[in-house]
């Protein structure tokens, strides 16, 4: 017999908002199957594609199994090179590398094994859209710290600092960092580092956009500093380096008590990356030194693109990305919020962009522009831009 008591849903996931990024390439999706011509300044496939899937790819038997919960053997020892390869981090790829689906699965794999319920950690404003949410989904309290210094985008220790208490247990770092394009420095990152371990912190620092470095910046992963390493866990994708979002694998490194932990959960909860995806994984890693510099020119020339097409656009300003595939203009000229300008660029310009709000109240007056797409969409895009916004 019915009843008119309604089925409740618990707290932890009815407090978390939808992917800010996520939700306007939904709004893309809607109004191309209605037959609308949207160019994405959003997101999208990467262009140029990656060597790996030039040709068909033919499905190996033996990745017809279920996997190592871990990773498997051969892919892990691979980015164990690279790390060493690139930051001469020395990670053990039997107990100290696990494979994961995508950065995001690695990050909350990661606060599941590090934070209790009601532990704080620490995330900048802005950042990127799923940190908080993992903190949440974990049990745990993001308490955002200010990435703001002096008017421009500044790693401050003394900001991090200020937020320490005793429930903090974890600081979670992003450089190149999404969506603002900073490169940290290496005085950011060793007066990040002085934070941490002045008050036993664990610091998570994702560095999926490693690779895509300009102008002489260079990155600098923080578990390379002295006694960082023991307290460090690196995350890194393969949807970014190397122009492969579609097969979700991504990948931490860390100390051999929170990688056993990681691969428990991995047991429990996907059993294991698919194999299938690891060996297209494993194909890009063994194509990494002449596909990630010939991406990252592509999107160096890109964003040299972007940056001035965006000068011609009356009232809008932007900084220099060092890094990342990013470019974050300033809107504040224009007298509304982001997501009301966002908003009236798909629907006058059948342009998308992200407001500036999906990752924080500190980028309240920008958006986000992603270089991933073919050049002809980008100056299509920054022409509808200027002709509705002049």
């Amino acid at each position: 017999m019915p009843t008119d008591n309604p089925l409740s849903f618990g707290n932890r996931t009815s407090t978390i908002p939808p992917s800010g990024t996520l939700e306007v390439t939904r709004k893309v999706r809607a109004l191309r199957r209605q037959g609308i011509d949207i160019v994405s300044l959003a997101g999208g496939a990467p262009e140029p594609g990656p060597d790996c899937l030039a040709t068909p790819f033919k499905f190996p038997v033996e990745s017809n199994v279920l996997g190592d919960p871990a990773g498997e053997m051969d892919l892990r020892t691979a980015i164990a090179a690279k790390l060493e390869r690139d930051q001469g981090l020395i990670y053990d790829p039997e107990t100290e590398v696990v494979v994961t689906i995508g950065a995001k699965q690695g990050v909350y794999a990661s606060l599941l094994a590090l934070i209790e319920p009601g532990d704080e950690v620490l995330v900048l404003d802005p950042c990127w859209v799923s940190y908080a949410p993992a903190v949440r989904l974990a049990g745990g309290v993001p308490r955002v710290v200010p990435f703001v210094h002096g008017g421009e985008y500044f790693l401050d220790g003394h900001a991090l600092a200020a937020r320490v208490n005793r429930r903090t247990r974890a600081v979670i770092l992003n450089t190149p960092h999404n969506p603002t394009g900073r490169v940290f420095s290496g005085d950011e990152l060793a007066a990040a580092a002085r934070v941490v371990s002045d008050h036993g912190l664990w610091v998570l620092t994702d560095e999926s956009f490693d690779k895509f470095v300009f102008d002489g910046h260079q990155h600098l992963s923080i578990a390379s500093l002295a006694g960082m390493r023991a307290r460090t866990i690196v995350l890194q994708s393969f949807s970014k380096a190397f122009a492969l979002p579609g097969i979700r694998v991504g990948y931490l490194a860390a100390p051999s008590s929170v990688c056993q932990a990681v691969a428990r959960l991995n047991e429990h909860l996907i059993s294991c990356v698919s194999p299938l995806a690891q060996s297209i994984a494993l194909a890009a890693l063994a194509d990494e030194p002449s596909w990630t510099h010939r991406l990252r020119d592509s999107f160096l020339s890109k964003r040299n693109i972007a940056l001035e097409g965006l000068s011609n656009i009356r009232g809008m300003s932007c900084t220099v990305p060092e890094g990342t595939f990013y470019v974050f203009p300033d809107i504040s000229a224009f007298g509304s919020t982001s997501s009301e300008f966002a908003s009236r660029l798909l629907d006058r310009a059948r342009v998308a962009v992200t407001p500036g709000s999906a990752f924080g109240a500190g980028a309240e007056n920008h958006i986000r522009i992603n270089l991933v797409g073919p050049v002809e969409a980008l100056r299509e895009g920054l022409e509808r831009l200027r002709r509705v916004l002049d």
